[in-house]
């Protein structure tokens, strides 16, 4: 098993976001590896990013860090995972996306708890109340676990982009594969209106803000929702970029 932080800096609505200052200096990707490098020390990391030259400065941060850096293709993604799988000898991938600062270690506890009571499956994750993966959603607080067998699945079924790019999708969404799904917890529940991902500069300084009280409130994920809940300028701006970024 290993966490693949999926990154790159070529992002169409906030290039090189993921390595913007965002909290006290540190970037979304320092903060995604202190957070699971001090949780899961016993587990390996790896940064999955792409062979163009602009991705050039995460393979630098990675190096600096001294943090595995795996590159390959930067479209289709799910080659690239499976390469890196492949190269570290790796049949369990912790997938984590690197623009969700939030994501939450009592959550990734959980869910690999999860994991080794239904080790069999092919996929591992949380549900909403429609029973949605919680990677469709705008949360923001979640990882995903897939095996590399699913994954090799996949691609010897289809060559259609969207599930190149979006790695997973074709495995929940399509019969054939043993998908284990939790139910959130009840202050998550009809939250549709909490974005917590960042896509662009609105999310970026709009979370700001709460990653700060977020941090000063022992990352307690219940608390900061209560916080925005209580600040309807950065809850009117999360409405807005759910609105505008509909998965």
């Amino acid at each position: 098993m290993a966490f693949f932080i999926q990154a790159r800096l070529g992002s169409t609505r906030l290039p090189g976001k993921v390595l913007l200052p965002f909290y006290e200096n540190n970037s979304i990707l320092d903060l995604l590896v202190q957070n699971i490098k001090s949780n899961f020390s016993n587990i390996s990391l790896v940064l999955c990013t792409s062979i163009n030259n602009s991705d050039d400065l995460i393979a630098g941060f990675c190096k600096k860090k001294g943090i595995d850096c795996f590159r390959g293709s930067e479209n289709n993604v799910l080659g690239r995972f499976l390469e890196a799988s492949d190269f570290y000898n790796v049949s369990t991938i912790v997938r984590v996306c690197a623009d969700n600062p939030f994501l939450d270690i009592l959550f990734l506890k959980e869910l690999l708890d999860f994991y080794f009571d239904n080790p069999n499956a092919d996929y591992w994750s949380f549900k909403n109340d429609e029973g949605i993966p919680v990677i469709k959603t705008h949360y923001g607080f979640f990882a995903e676990i897939v095996s590399k067998k699913a994954l090799q699945a996949v691609l010897e079924e289809t060559d259609d982009n969207l599930y190149l790019e979006h790695v997973t999708n074709f495995i929940y969404s399509q019969s054939g594969f043993e998908v284990k799904l939790k139910s959130l917890p009840h202050y998550l529940k009809n939250r549709t209106d909490l974005r917590f991902t960042i896509d662009d500069i609105d999310d970026f300084e709009n979370l700001k803000p709460v990653y700060q009280y977020y941090k000063n409130n022992n990352q307690d994920i219940q608390k900061t929702i209560l916080f925005v809940d209580g600040n309807s300028r950065i809850k009117n701006k999360m409405i807005a970029n759910i609105k505008k970024y509909s998965k």
